[in-house]
C-alpha cells in the first residue's frame, strides 16, 4: 500500500520533521535533489556535449531544482538555471542554494519580461527540469509563468518535473490555467492525489516516489485515509487457496441480471464471478430468457425467477429471489434489469430484508436513484459501483462536477449512506463510510466500452464471497480489473477492446498475481 497525500497533508509533515525530529528543512531538500539527480542520471545520458535547462521558481520547489543544477553541473553536465523571480524574494532553504549556485559560477538566467532566451536555450538543450511551482499550486497561471509553461511544452525536449508538473494542482489534478507536460515526475515522500487524478495524471508521465528522509510514522501521525497500490501491493492482499478447499469453501454467489435485450451484462457479470475464484455462481434471470442462458452458460447455473413473459423481474419475483439467496453468501444485483416502477418496487422489498451483503450495480442503481435512503436500511455491508452518469441520478450532482471532485463525492455519499462506494472513472475512486479512499492506477481508455463495468461487478462480488473484508474486495477487485484490462490492451490494443476480452484475462491477472507473491 502507498499513501496518497495532499498538499497540506504532505506541508504538515515536513514541519513536523523539521520541528519535532530537529531534520534541517535544508537536509530534506538536499536529500529530494540527490534523489531525483539520480532518477535523472539513470533515465538520461548526459555529457558535457549535451545541456539541461532549469526552470526555477522562487519557492522550495524551486531550492530544490537549483539543488538538482549544482548536482548536474559538478557531475560535468552543461546546466544553465533559468529562475522565474526576483532575487531578493528567494529565501530560505532555497536562497542557500542560489547563494551556492551563484559562487559555483553556474549560469543564471533571471526571466523577468523576456523569454526569448529560454525560448532559444529550450529549442536546442537535450533535458528541460521543471521546477517552477510545487504541490501546492492555487491560483490559475497567468502571465510570464504561462508563457513559460508554453515555452517548456513546445520543446520537443524530454521534460523531468520536480514532484509535479507546474500548473498542475496537487490536490485534485485539475489544470490551473496551463501545465507542464512531463516525461517523467519525481515526487517526495508520497504521491499526490494530482499524480493520480486525471488530467494530471495524463501531465505526469512516469512517477517516482522518492524517500527524503521523513519519519517512517508521518503518514499515520498525520492521519492520511488514501493509498493507491501497484502490483506487489496487490498481490500481497490475496488469499490462500487451501489444498483440501472444495467449492463450499471459496463461496457461493448469487446474481440478479438480465432483461430482454440486455443477456449479455448477466453473462459478462456471471462468468467473472465465477473466473475469479468463486465456488458456485448461481444466475437469478426471468423465466422467459433462462433458457437461453442456460446455452450460453456451462459453469454458472441459472434459476429461474417469474416475469409473466415481460423479460424482466416483476413483484412476483420476490419469492424466487428469497430461494435464490438461501444459501448465498453474497448477492449482486442490477447488471442489465431494465428500469421501472415494478423493479423500483421489487428492490425496495429486498433492502433490509435480506441478511446478506449486496453489490448494487447499473440499473439497480438507476432503480433506487429516487429513493437512495433505502441503502441505510441494510443490515450487511453494501457495495455501490456506479459510474459518474450513475453517481450524478444518485446524487443530483451534475456529471461535470463528478468528474471535477470525484474523491468528495464519493466520500461524502460512503459517509452519508454508509455504503462502500467504487465511483468508476479513468481513475477509479473506492471510499467507505470509515474515511478511507483508494484511488485506482490500473486500466486503460480501451475499457470504455459496455459491458466492462459487469465485469467488475462479478470480480468484485466474487471475492466477496471468498471472504475477502468488502472493502477489501473493491478494491483488490478494481485492481485486478484494470490489470486485466492492461493485458488487454497489449494483447489487442484500445481501440478493438471489448468486455469479453477483459473477461478473458481475469484469471491471468490473478496468476500474475500470485506469480508476485513468489517472487
Amino acid at each position: 500500500m502507498d499513501y496518497v497525500v495532499t498538499p497540506n497533508e504532505a506541508g504538515n509533515m515536513d514541519r513536523r520533521a523539521i520541528t519535532e525530529y530537529k531534520i534541517p528543512g535544508m537536509v530534506l531538500m538536499e536529500n529530494a535533489a540527490i534523489r531525483a539527480f539520480d532518477i535523472i542520471c539513470k533515465n538520461y545520458e548526459l555529457s558535457s556535449n549535451g545541456s539541461v535547462a532549469v526552470i526555477a521558481g522562487g519557492g522550495n520547489n524551486g531550492g530544490d531544482g537549483l539543488a538538482i543544477a549544482r548536482h548536474l553541473y559538478l557531475k560535468g553536465v552543461n546546466v544553465k538555471v533559468f529562475i522565474l523571480a526576483k532575487h531578493d524574494k528567494i529565501r530560505g532553504d532555497a536562497k542557500v542554494n542560489l547563494d551556492i549556485i551563484e559562487e559555483l559560477k553556474l549560469p543564471i538566467q533571471w526571466i523577468k519580461d523576456d523569454t526569448k532566451p529560454l525560448e532559444l536555450y529550450a529549442m536546442k538543450c537535450s533535458l528541460i527540469v521543471d521546477a517552477i511551482f510545487g504541490t501546492g499550486l492555487s491560483k490559475p497561471v497567468e502571465g510570464i509563468f504561462y508563457s513559460v509553461i508554453d515555452i517548456i511544452n513546445k520543446s520537443n525536449v524530454p521534460i523531468v518535473a520536480v514532484d509535479i508538473p507546474s500548473g498542475i494542482d496537487g490536490a485534485t489534478g485539475k489544470i490551473m490555467g496551463n501545465a507542464v507536460r512531463a516525461n517523467h515526475t519525481i515526487t517526495f515522500g508520497y504521491y499526490k492525489r494530482g499524480h493520480l487524478l486525471y488530467p494530471g495524471r495524463r501531465y505526469c508521465g512516469d512517477v517516482y516516489v522518492v524517500p527524503i528522509s521523513l519519519p517512517s510514522d508521518s503518514a499515520k501521525m498525520e492521519g492520511v485515509k488514501t493509498f493507491t497500490m501497484d502490483r506487489r501491493g496487490a498481490a500481497s492482499m490475496l488469499k490462500s487457496r487451501p489444498p483440501e478447499g472444495h467449492k463450499g469453501t471459496f463461496g457461493r454467489v448469487g446474481i440478479i441480471a438480465g432483461s430482454r435485450g440486455m443477456t449479455g451484462a448477466s453473462y459478462l457479470t456471471s462468468m467473472a464471478a465465477q473466473m475469479s475464484g468463486a465456488g458456485t455462481v448461481t444466475l437469478g434471470i426471468p423465466k422467459s430468457l433462462q433458457s437461453i442462458m442456460a446455452g450460453k452458460l456451462t459453469e454458472v447455473m441459472t434459476f429461474c425467477l417469474e416475469d409473466n413473459g415481460l423479460g424482466y423481474i416483476t413483484q412476483e419475483s420476490l419469492k424466487d429471489i428469497y430461494a435464490l439467496i438461501k444459501d448465498k453468501d453474497v448477492l449482486a444485483i442490477g447488471p442489465g434489469i431494465s428500469q421501472n416502477n415494478e423493479i423500483q418496487r421489487l428492490l425496495w422489498n429486498i433492502f433490509g430484508k435480506i441478511d446478506i451483503s449486496i453489490v448494487l450495480d447499473a440499473d439497480g442503481l438507476n432503480n433506487i436513484s429516487d429513493n437512495i435512503e433505502v441503502l441505510t436500511e441494510h443490515r450487511k455491508p453494501v457495495v455501490i459501483t456506479p459510474h459518474p452518469g450513475e453517481m450524478a441520478r444518485l446524487t443530483g450532482k451534475s456529471v461535470e462536477y463528478i468528474l471535477e471532485n470525484p474523491v468528495e463525492v464519493a466520500l461524502e455519499f460512503a459517509k452519508r449512506l454508509g455504503v462502500i462506494v467504487l465511483l468508476k472513472g479513468a481513475t477509479s475512486v473506492v471510499a467507505s463510510p470509515a474515511g478511507k479512499i483508494y484511488l485506482n492506477a490500473t486500466g486503460n481508455s480501451g475499457m470504455g466500452t459496455g459491458g466492462s463495468g459487469d465485469v467488475l461487478t462479478g470480480v468484485i462480488t466474487s471475492l466477496m464471497a471468498q471472504g475477502y473484508e468488502p472493502f477489501d474486495a473493491v478494491v483488490l477487485g478494481c485492481f485486478v480489473h484494470g490489470m486485466a484490462g492492461d493485458m488487454a490492451k497489449d494483447e489487442k490494443g484500445e481501440m478493438g477492446m471489448m468486455a469479453g476480452d477483459i473477461l478473458r484475462a481475469i484469471p491471468y491477472a490473478f496468476k500474475a498475481l500470485q506469480d508476485t507473491v513468489l517472487l
